[in-house]
């Protein structure tokens, strides 16, 4: 199985992106919709994770005062376990290499996952959308 990620560039690859956030955050966690659908309000740049050719995973990251966020990490059920995580957050931080501060607030059950690809922990855990998260810096090796 091959896993190609790739900047999302056209209206269709941004609307798939939202139909795996659909799946994956309102349909599998019960996240309010317009707590998740917020991507009319910010500027961010957009991931699709394709497996075997079918879009399975998506990503973004945005621009704020203290450095390049990235959020929104969703994999379909069905595609877990695979390297689709791993693909897209390597993906995205070769993207911003040259970037100073990246970050991201990870949902509690996925720490072990980012630290294991060079994030660490900043901070206590915090409740948004009704689940812990906790904010992770991420440090380059050098």
């Amino acid at each position: 199985m091959e896993i190609e990620v790739k900047i999302a560039e056209s209206e269709k690859e941004f609307q798939m992106c939202l139909t795996i956030r659909r799946q994956v955050f309102i349909i599998g966690q019960n996240i309010p919709v317009e707590i998740e659908l917020d991507d009319d309000k910010i500027n961010a740049t957009y991931f699709l994770a394709n497996l075997s050719g079918n879009p399975v995973g998506t990503a973004r990251f945005r621009h704020t005062e203290i450095g390049v966020k990235l959020e929104r990490f969703a994999v379909m059920k069905t595609a877990r376990n695979l390297g689709v995580g791993k693909a897209l957050v390597l993906f995205i931080l070769n993207q911003l290499k040259n970037e100073k501060t990246i970050y991201l607030n990870a949902q509690e059950s996925v720490i072990s996952f980012y630290s294991k690809l060079g994030f660490e922990k900043v901070g206590d855990i915090f409740i948004e959308a009704e689940i812990p998260h906790q904010k992770m810096i991420y440090k380059k090796i050098v």
